[in-house]
């Protein structure tokens, strides 16, 4: 139990510190006022519309099974891990043309600030698919890593959890 808080805390913790970061626009001498902020895209920085955007970009690269428009967004080195395990991008990209995506869409997309090189994307993931013959899940929760390397920001990790359905609560 005090690990389970002691999580919780530090989660907590982390997640206000970075929250009280302004690392998007780092140029900008002073924050935006009211009324230029409800003017960005979308209710989204330019970073952070950058981001969502090559979150996408991945997306159709895979599902067009299009490798060299994936490999130019992710990291030479970069990880991923699902419901089958740990994956190096170099195994998935060997195994690219299994994967065959029917139907996708990306909604819920957040943008999570670090530092001023890291931040991370979440998004809700729904579609249709199959990679090596075997069905991928309909719905998952998804996070990547978006870290700046040079002048580029490429995908470094990436999370899916499968989205399950919740027990049904007792009626009283």
């Amino acid at each position: 139990m005090k690990k389970v808080v002691w999580t919780l805390g530090m989660l907590a913790l982390t997640s206000g510190i970075a929250l009280a970061q302004d690392v998007n626009e780092p140029s900008q001498p002073a924050p935006q006022p009211p009324a230029k902020a409800a003017a960005s895209t979308a209710g989204h920085s330019a970073l952070d519309a950058a981001l969502i955007a090559n979150e996408r970009k991945v997306n159709e690269a895979v599902a067009k099974g299009d490798k060299a428009a994936f490999t130019s967004l992710v990291a030479a080195d970069a990880m991923s891990a699902d419901g089958m395990g740990f994956m190096k991008v170099s195994d998935f990209i060997a195994a690219f043309d299994q994967m065959k995506i029917k139907t996708w869409k990306m909604s819920d997309e957040k943008v999570w600030p670090i530092d001023p090189s890291t931040a991370i994307v979440t998004s809700t993931w729904t579609g249709s698919g199959t990679f090596q013959g075997q069905k991928i899940p309909s719905k998952t929760y998804c996070s990547t890593v978006w870290t700046k390397k040079g002048d580029k920001w490429v995908a470094a990790y990436h999370q899916e959890s499968e989205a399950v359905t919740p027990p049904a609560l007792p009626k009283k």
